[in-house]
């Protein structure tokens, strides 16, 4: 059962990843916020994981290559990519494209692990994109004949196959280490990036450097904690515990917690198609992870 609640603490988590990020998106460059989330959380895990990455240093020299994979697909790229793309695009809006994931993370599944949708969780799973759908139409079925695409949503969907790539590489090349050492090692291998690359980011151009205020710090602070070592840890144990597959059919619960995160500090506004795409959405995935016995 820890499991399913780990698989379902993430996306709440992420969920506020985006709805802070996109709160803050004027105040702070993508690369910037991710280079400011890697560096706090990396001092929080500092005094938390050192005697765990000490007891493991043998382990983490023969798979050097494999946490730097990670970290790079995860915590570095993948994250840009969706900063990035909140500068162009609304919160409700990114976290529903979000849900695109699910379909990259099975399709991933299916192709390296001969991992198999039920009958029964291919039709909650059909649901769930239903009720995406509605989300991203506003309620009118006719929207994918007109679909556009803006730029922002155009770099959130790229970003999708790169943590879906991270999730199957997690089931299919097992790292030896604990889960919190492997949060550890890529927190600090993303840290070392990013580092670089917002160095790189201000010496072109120094007007990037942000002005600390109380709204930006306690966007990151939140973004450090939570999304970057908290979900990172749930969504990483969910997935050795259960299946990538699994992992997908609850992550279609990050617009239902993002619609309501958006609304509530963010200020958009909630309309009756969306309580609609929500309320399918939560019946998909219901069916998903209801156990056979009971089913």
């Amino acid at each position: 059962m820890r499991y399913y609640v780990y698989l379902a603490l993430a996306p709440l988590f992420w969920a506020g990843n985006w709805v802070a990020a996109r709160g803050v998106h004027e105040l702070i460059s993508p690369i910037g916020l991710n280079f400011s989330r890697w560096i706090i959380a990396s001092l929080v895990l500092i005094p938390i994981s050192l005697p765990s990455v000490i007891r493991q240093w043998p382990i983490i020299r023969q798979e050097w290559g494999r946490l730097f994979l990670l970290s790079l697909m995860g915590s570095t790229l993948f994250s840009i990519l969706v900063f990035w793309g909140l500068h162009h695009t609304t919160a409700i809006n990114a976290v529903v494209l979000n849900s695109s994931l699910s379909f990259f993370i099975i399709l991933g599944s299916w192709l390296f692990l001969r991992d198999r949708m039920t009958k029964r969780q291919a039709v909650g799973m059909v649901l769930s994109v239903i009720g995406v759908l509605i989300v991203i139409g506003k309620g009118d079925p006719t929207f994918l004949l007109h679909l556009e695409f803006g730029f922002g949503d155009m770099l959130i969907l790229l970003a999708m196959p790169l943590w879906a790539a991270y999730s199957v590489v997690i089931k299919t090349h097992p790292t030896r280490l604990d889960s919190m050492g492997l949060v550890a090692v890529t927190s600090f291998m993303a840290a070392v990036m990013c580092t670089l690359c917002y160095g790189v980011e201000v010496a072109l151009d120094p007007s990037t450097l942000p002005e600390p205020g109380f709204e930006l710090i306690s966007a990151i602070i939140y973004i450090a904690l939570f999304p970057s070592i908290a979900a990172v840890f749930c969504w990483n144990e969910g997935i050795k515990g259960l299946s990538p597959n699994m992992a997908s059919y609850l992550y279609p619960l990050m617009p239902a917690y993002g619609t309501i995160l958006s609304v509530f500090f963010l200020g958009e506004e909630l309309h009756m198609f969306q309580l609609v795409g929500l309320v399918v959405i939560l019946a998909g995935v219901y069916i998903c992870t209801l156990p056979k016995r009971t089913a």
